[in-house]
């Protein structure tokens, strides 16, 4: 239940945030990131058609991944989004990448310490591959 209620509170702010900043909605739904980092992690994978949105990655500077993030939790902060207590975001985009044009952006919704330590640990992976 909490899972399908923070992908709902995530899906929501995805969507008013990506509308906002594209001009246009686009009603994205998430898939659940894999279990692979176990369960109660709360991170949600949208996928973009960058023809279909008129997406230039290349050419649109206010559509990066910071950009997203920040502004995705000045939407968490407006609604008064629950979060971990003591977290320092309640979104955060732990994952960004294009693959045959499209655009995969992953968000974790940090409400439990499972996500927390999914986004420490995607920290520390990303620190040793450099």
């Amino acid at each position: 239940m909490l899972r399908r209620q923070a992908q709902q509170t995530t899906d929501q702010a995805v969507n008013a945030v990506i509308s906002d900043l594209l001009g246009n909605s686009l009603n994205l739904s998430s898939e659940i990131v894999a279990d692979v980092w176990g369960k109660g992690v709360l991170a949600f994978e949208y996928s973009i058609d960058c023809q279909k949105a008129r997406l230039d990655l290349s050419m649109n500077q206010k559509f990066n991944r910071k950009q997203i993030e920040d502004q995705l939790n000045q939407y968490a902060q407006q609604e008064d989004i629950r979060t971990l207590p003591n977290a320092k975001r309640t979104f955060v985009v732990s994952d960004w990448w294009t693959y045959e044009g499209r655009l995969h952006i992953d968000v974790a919704y940090i409400l439990n310490e499972a996500t927390n330590e999914y986004v420490a640990d995607l920290k520390r992976l990303d620190g040793h591959s450099k």
